[in-house]
């Protein structure tokens, strides 16, 4: 649980930074900076430790489904908060873990006890609550929201996704597992410069790009704890700890730019606490 608490902290800096970052050199540019410094990253990481590739001979295409659903979870992320409102898109989001829980008890027949999967249920349905006004996701889900279809879609691949990082560091060790992973999303990123080639021929060396940078440093944080955890743990443990992840970025926002929780966040709050607890203790 701690590694996945960890991850969850890299993931809610790097939500907070790539937001910012996203607003001054657009989404795609920081997506694109952020995750080649992750591919860089653990590229010298494999080199400095001498790991042998070996161990993703058999694993090829975990790695290769990896990559594409990491890829897809970000294009369709990023699609949905386009088209509809954050507070919509948000909680939505945050069920990612429902589906990497049900893959790892379903796939790789892991059995976390009732209290876990309680207090993992309990802490999700609270990231849901403190990420989003419940005013504003009720309108938006009446009313339809374009961006909706493509957030569930994101949700579920990011699940996906980080359910077979946690399958292939199981199997390969988290260095050589991760390293495959941010390769292989990497290659299925290189149609984006193609289409998304206004946006980023304006990218500069400056604020921006650094702070997009410092992102792609916290996401680093998050999958490297995510990947080791779930090396030595369960990955359904792992996983519902990381679903906490906008907590943290919801928390910044609340400092840095003085925003105000309403009464369904402070609730929420609460709820990720007992839920983490509860996952904790069992």
């Amino acid at each position: 649980m701690v590694f996945g608490l960890f991850a969850a902290l890299g993931w809610g800096f790097a939500d907070f930074f790539g937001a910012l970052a996203g607003r001054r050199i657009g989404s795609i540019s920081a997506v694109v900076a952020g995750q080649l410094l992750s591919a860089l990253f653990m590229t010298v990481v494999l080199i400095a430790t001498g790991e042998s590739l070996e161990p993703l001979r058999s694993d090829i295409w975990l790695v290769v489904l990896n990559g594409g659903f990491a890829a897809f979870a970000y294009t369709t992320h990023y699609k949905a908060l386009e088209l509809g409102p954050v507070a919509v898109v948000s909680p939505i989001g945050a069920g990612y873990a429902v589906v990497g829980v049900a893959l790892a008890m379903v796939v790789l027949g892991e059995r976390p006890s009732a209290l876990s999967l309680a207090g993992a249920g309990i802490a999700v349905v609270g990231v849901a609550l403190v990420s989003t006004d419940f005013r504003k996701l009720m309108h938006g889900v009446k009313n339809h929201v374009p961006g909706l279809p493509w957030a569930v879609v994101a949700a579920i691949s990011f699940g996906v996704a980080g359910f077979l990082l946690g399958w292939i560091s199981d199997r390969a060790g988290w260095i050589v597992g991760l390293w495959g992973s941010r390769v292989a999303q990497i290659a299925f990123f290189f149609p984006l410069p193609i289409v998304f080639r206004r946006e980023l021929s304006r990218v500069r060396v400056g604020i921006g790009l650094g702070i997009a940078l410092l992102a792609g440093a916290a996401d680093i944080l998050g999958v490297v704890t995510f990947s080791a955890g779930s090396e030595r743990g369960l990955n359904s443990i792992v996983l519902a700890a990381s679903a906490v992840f906008p907590l943290i970025a919801i928390t910044l926002s609340v400092i840095v730019f003085k925003e105000r929780m309403v009464a369904n966040q402070v609730v929420g709050v609460a709820l990720v606490i007992g839920g983490l607890l509860l996952l904790g203790l069992g």
